[in-house]
């Protein structure tokens, strides 16, 4: 198990509040650039009306007036002290920011706002300029009418105010609503999360010897595959102990028998009179303990087949081959029995599976059909393809197997009345074992003469 552990909870939440920062600092960025051009906008064409209004409404008159003071429009008084950005009855603060000038070509200052200096805004120039007069600067818009020139100017600090609130305006809401949404994000995870927390108390409270399937009264869709999979996981080892419990159990009952009878063989031989009866007796007691070390051989290839205790290296095999290789390799111990054995294969066949585990089933169908067969009889083994599967048949001419039987010498241990001896009920056993794990299916079956039996194996083909 890591040793590294962390809250998952606490890194949804964290990444949600990443994303959310960088997401909305984007959007305050985006929305101060957007609300300062569209406010500089908007101001600048109101300078520009400005300008054409006071154009029409004093240039002309003031071009043929002689004064030697400018004309001054003054302000009320309140607005120098107002604080407030609502409209008053006597006007807005704001027009303490907003000025105008009326200029004459020869630099003579006609008229001006209360708020605007003595001296020029900008330089008498047509169209939109930045000027700072000392300190502020003021964005100015010049209109020349004849000899007389307009200027209609406000403090640039009106428009970075401005979208100072239009951007705080968006921004707020989206923090408000953003803290508020991770709250709510944290709250749902923690409920969310009850489950798992469940899950492990109710883990953690099972007794080790306890393989039950674990279930919680509600279930989210996300967790159904982890517990499902846990379950499975719980019943293979379920099997696996049943398996070895049934496997030590069979051992000791089976051969706790060969090893009395090969125990009384030995002391038949030291009780033994004459040298005739001593090596009757051991040479009882010898094939004893050949059957005894077949019994425990067979017994051991069923656990590690079970178990699938052996390294497993599927790959494409040629089932002709092997077939090829275990008949040659039986054929002496067959023939010290008078029986014969032949392939029939026509096709090239190939499957997918493992070597030694293919190899040791075919070799368990032709010792069965041996030890079941006809002294001096035949088995015939044949390889054929059918409906893009390869199928084994190994058949004897034998006694025919009752169809009610046919099943259960798959069993373990299974012997059926009056079967020959010699055998331990553990060869087909194999057989169905190994035939399982390579998804193939087989059966038991009688020749169509209607003697001996006959096995018949079917594995998915490859090309």
């Amino acid at each position: 198990m890591s040793e590294t552990t962390y809250s998952g909870r606490r890194r949804l939440v964290a990444a949600t509040l990443v994303c959310m920062v960088l997401i909305f600092t984007g959007i305050g960025v985006a929305s101060n650039m957007v609300a300062r051009h569209e406010s500089a906008e908007l101001f600048s064409a109101r300078l520009a009306t400005s300008a054409r209004v006071l154009e029409a409404l004093m240039a002309q008159a003031l071009a043929s007036a002689t004064l030697t003071h400018p004309l001054v429009v003054t302000l009320p008084r309140e607005l120098e002290t107002a604080s407030g950005d609502e409209a008053e009855t006597f006007g807005h603060r704001y027009e303490t920011k907003v000025a105008f000038q009326v200029w004459r070509n020869d630099g003579v200052l006609l008229a001006h706002s209360a708020s605007a200096p003595v001296v020029a805004l900008a330089p008498l120039q047509p169209g939109f300029s930045q000027h700072r007069v000392g300190a502020t600067l003021w964005q100015v818009f010049a209109l020349r009418s004849g000899s007389i020139w307009v200027l209609t100017a406000e403090k640039d600090e009106v428009r970075d105010e401005l979208a100072r609130y239009i951007g705080m305006s968006i921004l707020v809401p989206l923090i408000v609503g953003s803290l508020l949404l991770l709250g709510a994000v944290n709250v749902i995870l923690l409920r969310g999360l009850r489950p798992i927390e469940e899950l492990a108390k109710r883990i953690a409270a099972r007794k080790p010897d306890s393989l039950a399937p674990i279930a919680l009264p509600a279930t989210p869709f996300e967790l159904v595959p982890i517990i499902r999979e846990l379950n499975h996981l719980l019943g293979r080892i379920k099997a696996a102990f049943e398996r070895e419990q049934r496997f030590i159990n069979a051992a000791a009952h089976e051969i706790r028998t060969p090893i009395a009878a090969l125990q009384l063989h030995l002391e038949n031989a030291l009780r033994s009179q004459t040298e005739a009866e001593r090596t009757s007796a051991l040479t009882s007691a010898l094939d004893g303990a050949r059957r005894t070390s077949k019994l425990a051989e067979q017994l051991l290839a069923l656990g590690r087949i079970s178990a699938r205790s052996d390294d497993y290296h599927m790959e494409r095999l040629s089932l002709n081959d092997i077939c090829c290789d275990v008949i040659g390799t039986s054929e002496p111990l067959l023939a010290q029995r008078g029986q014969s054995i032949g392939l029939d294969a026509e096709q090239a066949c190939y499957v997918w599976g493992e070597p030694s585990q293919l190899r040791r089933l075919v070799q368990n169908l032709i010792d069965n059909a041996s030890v079941h067969g006809a002294v001096g009889g035949d088995i015939q083994v044949e390889l054929a393809r059918q409906d893009g599967d390869v199928v084994l048949s190994v058949a004897n001419d034998g006694i025919p197997i009752p169809e009610q039987e046919r099943n259960k010498l798959f069993i373990p241990y299974y012997r059926p009345a009056g079967a020959a001896p010699g055998g331990h009920g553990l060869g087909l056993a194999i057989v169905k074992e190994i035939a399982d794990q390579h998804g193939a299916s087989v059966v038991l079956d009688t020749r169509e003469d209607g003697q001996g039996t006959v096995v018949l194996l079917r594995l998915a083909a490859l090309a």
